[in-house]
C-alpha cells in the first residue's frame, strides 16, 4: 500500500471512529431530550443542515460553471468534493466552536447527535441523486454510492462509536466523566496530526489546484453561515440560539467528507476538497471566537 492509501484507507476510518467515540463519551440521553426544549430551533437547524447546504453547494457550482472556465477533470473534482462536503453536517468540531464562540453548547451537542444518527442513511441517497444531476452538459460522473454498501461503513465509523461511547458513560459514569476531556483532546490532536500528514503527502496536488479550492471551501462555509443567520433571524429565536444554528449549519464535518471520498468512493483526489475545507474553516471559526470575546469584554 502507498502512503496515501495507508492514511486514507486505514488511519482515517480509525481516527474518525475514535472522534465519534469521544463525542459519544460526552453524551447522555438527556442531550437528546434537550431537543424537546428547543423543538423549533433544533428542527430548523437540522433541516438547514440537510437541505440548505446542498442548495448552497449547487449555487456555487452553477456560478462556477457559468463564469469560470475549468478543465473537465478539475471541475469534476471540485464539484463532487463540494457536494460531498455539503452532505456532511457538522461533527464534534462545531460543538467546540459553539462553546468558544458563546453559543448554546447543549443545543449544539443535541443537534450533532441527532444528525450523526441520520447522516449514514441520508448521505447515500442524497449523493447518489446529486451525482447523477451533476452529469450535465455531456460530463459523465462515473461515481456511485450503493445504499447498502455505503450505510454499513458509515454506521461503523459514526453511529456505532457514538452508541458505544454513550453506553460506556452510562455504566461507568464517574470514570468516563473524569477521562472524557482528555480523550477528547487526544483524539482531536490525532486528527490534526492526520490532517498535517495528508497535507504533506498531497502537497503537490494542493498546490496544483491553487488558491481557488481554498476560496471555494471558504465560500461554502461563509455563505452557509450568512444564509443560516438570515433564516434564523426571521424566527424570533434568542441571539445565543441563532449563533448556534449558524455554527451548526456553517461548519461541515471534514473528517466524514474525507472518509466518503477516500474510502467509500476510493478516490483520494476527491478528499482534497474536504481536506482543504478542514483548514480554511478555521478562519471564520476564529473570527466568531474573537468577536465573542470582544463582546464579553464590552459587557464586563
Amino acid at each position: 500500500m502507498t502512503t496515501i492509501q495507508i492514511l486514507t484507507q486505514l488511519v482515517l476510518p480509525i481516527v474518525l471512529a475514535l472522534m465519534m467515540l469521544a463525542m459519544g463519551l460526552s453524551l447522555t440521553l438527556n442531550d437528546f431530550r434537550r431537543i424537546i426544549r428547543y423543538p423549533k430551533a433544533a428542527l430548523l437547524g437540522i433541516v438547514m443542515q440537510l437541505l440548505l447546504l446542498p442548495l448552497i453547494a449547487w449555487s456555487l457550482i452553477l456560478i462556477i460553471k457559468t463564469f469560470i472556465p475549468l478543465s473537465l477533470e478539475l471541475s469534476q473534482l471540485l464539484f463532487l468534493g463540494l457536494l460531498i462536503l455539503a452532505a456532511c453536517p457538522g461533527g464534534a468540531t462545531s460543538n467546540v466552536i459553539s462553546y468558544l464562540a458563546g453559543g448554546d453548547v447543549a443545543l449544539s451537542i443535541s443537534m450533532t447527535a441527532i444528525v450523526s444518527l441520520l447522516v449514514p442513511f441520508v448521505i447515500p441517497i442524497s449523493l447518489a441523486y446529486q451525482f447523477s444531476w451533476l452529469g450535465m452538459g455531456g460530463e459523465v460522473i462515473a461515481l456511485y454510492l450503493p445504499f447498502a454498501k455505503t450505510v454499513m461503513p458509515l454506521l461503523l465509523v459514526t453511529v456505532f462509536p457514538v452508541v458505544l461511547g454513550m453506553t460506556l458513560r452510562h455504566y461507568w459514569t464517574n470514570a468516563i466523566i473524569k477521562w472524557e476531556p482528555l480523550v477528547g483532546k487526544v483524539t482531536g490532536l490525532i486528527f490534526v496530526c492526520l490532517i498535517l500528514a495528508l497535507i504533506v503527502v498531497q502537497w503537490t496536488k494542493l498546490q496544483d489546484m491553487g488558491i481557488g479550492i481554498a476560496l471555494l471551501c471558504l465560500s461554502l462555509c461563509t455563505f452557509s453561515m450568512l444564509v443560516a443567520y438570515a433564516i434564523a433571524g426571521f424566527t424570533g429565536l434568542q441571539y445565543k440560539i441563532k449563533k448556534t444554528l449558524v455554527i451548526e449549519v456553517g461548519f461541515q464535518n471534514a473528517g466524514t467528507g474525507m472518509f466518503i471520498a477516500a474510502v467509500l468512493l476510493d478516490s483520494p483526489s476527491l478528499a482534497l476538497v474536504p481536506l482543504m475545507y478542514g483548514l480554511v474553516m478555521n478562519l471564520p471559526a476564529l473570527m466568531l471566537i474573537v468577536i465573542n470575546r470582544q463582546l464579553n469584554k464590552v459587557r464586563a
